[in-house]
């Protein structure tokens, strides 16, 4: 038997009608031993003796243990057929999920002294960092840049690569989780725009003579920037500097037209 599988009760009447006594009285369910019938005196019959061999319940073990608990989509061990202590088997699930949590349960073979046992798997999301300033920002050369900081909103820790943001070129900034955490890598793409200097027919500079006719200043320039000069129209009369301000939102610089 195996340990603390049911035994039987020792009988003091043989089924062929002979009575007496056990030494010992009681089978051990956890311990081989004999155990010797001795007839009643008087009677023709002989001694007779009971063995009971009992195997120890043996416990299967695996090289990865009872529990195990991943990120989704890591490594996780296939589910062998006999554990390391040398009991055979059958798992059931019979193969590990990396994405979802589950309890893979080894059933011995018929015959073994052996419970079965479980493998409990916990697998864990993997979680997007996400940071305030979003996965990308348009600007315009010299515009204002957010800092990269190592702790996203949503409370995973990492670096940066490259760790600072350039206002003067495009680039894209690689967010790497530190290790032991159940995290994906995240992007941040910045786009900078150069600025544009506006130009017009005119150019940079004008002599008039007092009274000539001076040029109309247009509220776009000749290669596409909107803005407003101030003042908005040239004095025939005295000499002056007009400068072009284009307004928010285009990455533009100011430009301006001296009047002699």
């Amino acid at each position: 038997i195996c340990a603390g599988s049911p035994v039987p009760t020792l009988a003091t009447t043989s089924d062929n009608g002979i009575t007496g006594t056990w030494s010992p009285s009681t089978v051990d369910d956890q311990n081989s031993g004999t155990y010797t019938f001795t007839p009643t005196a008087g009677q023709c019959a002989t001694t007779t003796t009971f063995n009971v061999t009992v195997n120890p319940i043996v416990t299967p073990v695996f090289s990865f243990g009872p529990s195990l608990s991943i990120c989704a989509g890591a490594s996780v061990p296939t589910l062998p057929t006999n554990s390391n202590n040398g009991e055979n088997g059958t798992w059931s699930p019979a193969i590990v999920d990396n994405q979802n949590s589950a309890t893979y349960t080894f059933t011995p073979a018929a015959g073994l002294c052996s419970p079965p046992v479980t493998f409990n798997v916990t697998v864990a999301p993997n979680i997007t960092p996400t940071f305030s300033f979003g996965t990308s920002l348009v600007i315009c050369a010299g515009g204002t840049v957010p800092a990269l900081p190592n702790t996203s909103t949503n409370g995973i820790t990492g670096t940066w690569s490259p760790s600072i943001v350039d206002n003067q070129n495009s680039a894209n900034y690689t967010f790497t989780p530190d290790a032991g955490q159940c995290a994906t890598t995240a992007s941040f793409a910045v786009s900078v725009n150069p600025n544009i200097t506006p130009t017009f027919s005119f150019g940079t500079t004008l002599s008039i003579c007092a009274g000539a006719t001076a040029p109309s200043l247009p509220t776009t320039s000749s290669n596409g920037i909107a803005g407003t000069w101030s003042p908005s129209s040239i004095d025939n009369q005295n000499s002056g500097t007009y400068t072009f301000t284009p307004p928010s939102g285009q990455c533009a610089l100011s430009a301006s037209l001296s009047v002699t």
